[in-house]
């Protein structure tokens, strides 16, 4: 905004310049060849009252006078009443003077007024008689090469030139401050509105700067970040009041129904074990709860991350369980390249997780689990891939939302929530998360990052296989 301000002052600048120095310059000039011109007429007029007197009476000298003149920078030819040369132009002999030059001279001696005439070979010629009307005894012609009068014009242009760059070098300066003056709170504002959508609430802006509407406009995004503030901050505390509040309450009811079991010895165990069951499965989702209101109420800054090594850590974490429950769980074969992707610390691993409990929960004994990193094009790509009954596409427009479960999910086996902190962590990260249909059934989870450009990573070790 600053440059397209300054660029727009400057442009105005420029347009009054043109407006104001070309006719200017134009006027200018041909003031000075009126200028040389009316000299010229001049000279030729004085030198032909000495030429009279040289012509008729011999008292002048003429070659002086025409050597005198030519050392003013000017030259000089007189001719007698018959058109002979008394002196040459340039100091040349007599049948050297140009044809066009004789032609006006012939003219005068016939009773011609003179006059200014310009020449070829880039001189101005004045041309006066000598002598009156009636008793015409020659003739004077005076030049002047046209480059002393163009020299000049072309100085002049120069000037108004080097003035009209001064001039716009100081909009430019006053402009830059202006506009830096007008922009400054409004760049102010930007980078305040930033650390707020990065999760600052806090931040506010200078109510003190810039015009007045900038400054109702401050005014009025600070009312709206207090309000934002309070609102996120309210949520927080009552989601972590509530869920502290709860926790203590759960805990001491599993302990007295785990007492009253053990000394109701005819109690029905299976109603102990679904009883007990619940009541952990609350627990779950007020954890879950929590853990999706935290990820809402900041934004961390993301960095780089291999997601190659996560993968192979969460893979080597879940091996164990998944062997456990006859579920083989496949890592994807080692690929050349790097797999560093911009991505928050510690939601990846967060993330396959979730995705992993889901699939070993959805596939039955005896299948497999994939876990798979690929590249495609300049992001990176994490499958979880089960191989379960599988969700059609209406189950899988759905599965992010709170609480949604699908037909096929065991009773009391979740919470409802795993997904939906999925897609709240990957948000935070700038990443994707869907679910496809996998080619020989079940669902494929996909994350997709935004890659690391070899530019962009700090010195690190060689990073690890996709893998």
């Amino acid at each position: 905004m600053r440059r397209r301000l300054v660029l727009s002052y400057v442009t105005v600048a420029a347009a009054i310049l043109l407006v104001l120095e070309v006719p200017l310059g134009v006027v200018y000039a041909r003031h000075e060849r009126d200028v040389a011109a009316a000299g010229l007429q001049h000279d030729a007029a004085a030198l032909a009252s000495l030429a009279e007197a040289g012509i008729e009476h011999g008292s002048v000298d003429l070659v002086a006078v025409a050597d005198h003149y030519r050392g003013a920078g000017g030259d000089l030819a007189i001719v007698d009443r018959s058109g002979a040369v008394l002196v040459g132009p340039h100091g040349d002999e007599p049948e050297l003077l140009s044809a066009a030059m004789r032609s006006r001279i012939a003219g005068v001696l016939a009773g011609g007024l003179g006059g200014v005439h310009g020449l070829p070979g880039s001189e101005t010629v004045a041309i006066a008689p000598v002598g009156s009307a009636d008793h015409r005894v020659g003739a004077v012609a005076v030049s002047l090469p046209d480059a002393r009068v163009d020299n000049r014009i072309r100085a002049a242009w120069l000037a108004l030139v080097a003035l009209a760059a001064g001039v716009l070098a100081g909009v430019a300066l006053l402009g830059l401050l202006l506009a830096r003056s007008v922009t400054r709170p409004l760049t102010h504002l930007e980078r305040t509105t930033e650390r707020l959508g990065g999760g600052d609430l806090s931040a506010r802006a200078s109510t003190t700067e810039g015009p007045e509407e900038v400054r109702a406009l401050s005014s009025a995004f600070n009312e709206m970040a207090g309000r934002l503030e309070d609102l996120v901050s309210g949520q927080q505390a009552f989601v972590a009041d509530a869920s502290h509040q709860l926790r203590s309450p759960l805990t001491a009811l599993r302990l007295r129904l785990e007492n009253v079991a053990a000394s109701l010895p005819d109690a029905d165990p299976d109603d102990v074990d679904a009883v007990l069951s619940e009541v952990d499965r609350l627990s779950r989702l007020v954890d879950g709860l929590l853990l999706l209101a935290r990820s809402e109420g900041k934004r961390p800054h993301r960095a780089p991350v291999d997601v190659a090594e996560v993968a192979d850590d969460r893979y080597a974490a879940w091996a164990a369980l998944a062997e456990e429950a006859g579920i083989a769980l496949q890592p994807a074969s080692p690929s050349p390249g790097g797999a560093v992707a911009w991505l928050v610390p510690g939601h990846l691993e967060q993330i396959l997780d979730n995705l992993l409990a889901n699939a070993l929960e959805a596939t039955p004994p005896g299948r497999g689990v994939r876990l798979a990193v690929l590249r495609v094009g300049p992001d990176l790509e994490v499958h979880v891939t089960d191989e379960g009954p599988g969700m059609g596409e209406e189950e899988r427009r759905h599965a992010f939302d709170r609480f949604w479960r699908g037909s096929a999910s065991r009773p009391g086996a979740g919470s409802g929530l795993g997904l939906a902190i999925v897609r709240q962590l990957a948000r935070a990260s700038a990443a994707e998360v869907e679910l496809r249909a996998a080619p020989g059934g079940g669902v494929d989870a996909v994350v997709r990052a935004e890659g690391v450009r070899a530019s962009e990573r700090r010195p690190t070790p060689s990073p690890q296989p996709v893998g």
